[in-house]
């Protein structure tokens, strides 16, 4: 949130570069962003004068130059918004999880050499702005102009922390509060996305019309929990040994379409990642450096992390084991999904009460 914050607090300032480039998975704040840009720079009525809005998918890049090129009418600046530009994108999974930015440099495609240009000295007089939600590959020539001659700005996911503060004021504002318990259900069910967020504080909001305070009960009624959340409950109540708990869980799920073999491979890969949390954790790895390795989000995380102590590592491993063998005979055709399950899990609480 603070990237964001500073971001707003330089354009009040009239502080402001000539080209910027938003990315990243938080696209509530991206979006925010770019509004709060078109409010600052744009009058009401003279949006077809000094402001353009682009497909980045299918304009030419030297279109872009032409618009970032035409001055202003009766006014100092003009903004051009580019939505998901496609010549940021990279072709590998590695660069886009890359931080360095010292790598060799990629070749651009001729046709981008216009936009290449102008990025070496772009006009003061207009505010270009890029955004998109995909991976950016920062060995690109034209991320690291952007770097160079204006600004470039990840947006990221809300950590825990952010997430309550936001929750909390966002509460405040409407005249509600969040009862105990009530505002951490409502952020594991919804979180950590605030695009997301958003949608579901406004139908909570309706929900308890009239009523200040929001109860825990409310957040189940209102908040339908996604896939990921529904594997976290399962995985904790395998952890507390409440197997007709993690059963009903897994029914509900099927019941709802999910494809047996995708449930399996969440429920393993959840154990997968415990595993190597709790191994991290202790080898006394911080947790922000266990989240970048293991590519999870720190809310995320948090929550891993809080499941370890469910477990000890000969359970966790047993579980594993277990989940894979299961995961064989499945897919060979030689068990069912559900009975399989129901029976690993029974054989599995038989043998957290003599280990735990």
């Amino acid at each position: 949130m603070k990237y964001f914050i500073e971001l707003l607090n330089s354009l009040e300032r009239g502080v402001v570069a000539p080209v910027y480039l938003f990315y990243g998975e938080e696209t509530y704040l991206r979006e925010q962003a770019v509004l709060r840009f078109k409010s600052f720079f744009v009058r009401d009525g003279e949006s077809g004068l000094n402001y353009d809005l682009m497909d980045g998918e299918t304009v030419d890049p030297a279109d872009i130059v032409e618009r970032a090129e035409t001055l202003p009418f009766f006014s100092d600046k003009r903004l051009v918004v580019v939505r998901n530009p496609v010549f940021f994108k990279t072709r590998t999974r590695q660069a886009a999880e890359s931080t360095v930015e010292a790598e060799e440099e990629v070749k651009a495609p001729e046709k981008e050499q216009p936009l290449l240009d102008y990025l070496e000295n772009p006009l003061t007089s207009t505010c270009l702005i890029f955004t998109t939600g995909e991976p950016v590959d920062k060995r690109k020539k034209v991320f690291r102009l952007i770097k160079k001659n204006g600004r470039a700005i990840e947006f990221t996911l809300l950590k825990k922390r952010e997430l309550d503060r936001w929750l909390e004021q966002k509460a405040g504002a409407a005249g509600k509060k969040f009862a105990v318990e009530a505002g951490d259900a409502f952020l594991d069910a919804a979180g950590p996305s605030l695009q997301k967020l958003v949608m579901e504080l406004d139908k909570l909001f309706n929900y308890t019309a009239g009523r200040e305070l929001i109860t825990l009960a409310d957040v189940r009624r209102v908040s339908t929990p996604g896939v990921e959340d529904n594997i976290f409950a399962i995985v904790d109540a395998i952890g507390n040994k409440r197997c007709g708990e993690a059963l009903a869980g897994i029914k509900e799920m099927l019941a709802a379409k999910e494809p047996p073999l995708r449930l399996l491979s969440m429920i393993s890969r959840q154990f997968r990642l415990l595993l190597q949390v709790r191994d991290l954790i202790e080898r006394n790895y911080p947790a922000r450096e266990i989240a970048a390795r293991l590519k999870i989000h720190p809310y995320v995380y948090q929550k891993i992390a809080g499941q370890c102590h469910n477990f000890n590592q000969d359970l966790l491993v047993g579980v594993f084991e277990s989940l894979s063998e299961l995961d064989v005979e499945v897919k060979a055709g030689r068990l069912e999904f559900y009975p399989a399950i129901e029976t690993c899990l029974l054989k599995l609480s038989t043998r957290f009460g003599a280990d735990n």
